[in-house]
């Protein structure tokens, strides 16, 4: 009578392990350590809930390597994908994100476990996921101010003239007036050709220097401001010939501190 029941009882056993092998597959050929050379993404249209789901960004950012899948359950929820129960290595989530200006970002997540279900390796499809949540500064607008040297400073010196801490604090009480936008400022100081190229951009930096130093005094953030020298490199005009009054006068236009300030808006 009990030989009957043998063929059965095989059967049984044999459709269990198959059961078990097809619940522990994966199908991103997940290693004991829960890493994979290459991700598999199912496709979503395959989900059990291929809506998706709105998910906790507060809880996404707490995911990290060693958790245990209650812990990953607890934060995420269940999976949107049915793939399997027993051993299973990968989990795969439809996440959606409200965007800045109000649309939906789709995206698929994945959580690799290892080969004592602890969570190892997470991936995006796309990759840049997050990134597209990120909302990049753009420029409103950028005006760019050119002041001489010459009445700024006298020759070869770094140290503002009575009329030049004028012109600045009056450039300064414009940028204080246009109101609490976001911005930056760039002062950059030019010199003619005429001196090695060591002391001249040493000559411009210090006479940018000195220009951000009074708008500092006048009220204008130190932090938004930067400096640059660059000497002889960026020409305006180009007067060949030896120093000479004449050439020097040719020049002027090289002598110069550009002030570009950047109105920025977003975060």
């Amino acid at each position: 009578m009990n030989l009957q029941f043998k063929p059965v009882r095989t059967a049984a056993v044999l459709a269990a392990m198959l059961l078990l092998a097809a619940c522990s597959r994966s199908v991103s050929d997940v290693d004991s350590q829960g890493k994979t050379t290459s991700p598999v993404f199912p496709d979503a249209s395959g989900a059990v809930r291929s809506e998706g789901s709105f998910v906790n960004q507060d809880n996404l950012s707490n995911i990290r390597e060693g958790m245990t899948k209650a812990q990953i359950y607890a934060l995420l929820g269940v999976p949107h994908f049915n793939e399997g129960v027993i051993k299973v290595k990968e989990w795969d989530y439809i996440f959606k994100f409200t965007k800045a200006d109000n649309s939906v970002l789709t995206c698929q997540y994945k959580v690799l476990f290892d080969s004592q279900m602890k969570a190892q390796s997470f991936y995006f499809l796309p990759e840049n996921c997050l990134d597209q949540l990120k909302t990049k500064p753009s420029v409103k607008a950028a005006v760019h101010h050119d002041l001489s040297t010459e009445g700024l400073f006298t020759f070869g010196s770094a140290t503002l003239l009575p009329d030049g801490v004028r012109q600045i604090q009056a450039l300064s009480a414009s940028l204080k007036a246009d109101g609490g936008a976001d911005k930056h400022i760039v002062i950059t100081g030019h010199t003619d050709r005429f001196g090695s190229k060591t002391a001249n951009n040493a000559l411009s930096l210090a006479r940018a220097d000195s220009v951000r130093q009074i708008l500092v005094d006048s009220g204008i953030s130190g932090s938004i401001i930067e400096t640059h020298g660059r000497g002889d490199s960026e020409p305006r005009t180009y007067c060949p010939g030896p120093k000479s009054p004449k050439v020097i006068a040719c020049l002027a236009p090289n002598r110069r501190i550009s002030v570009d300030v950047i109105y920025q808006s977003g975060k």
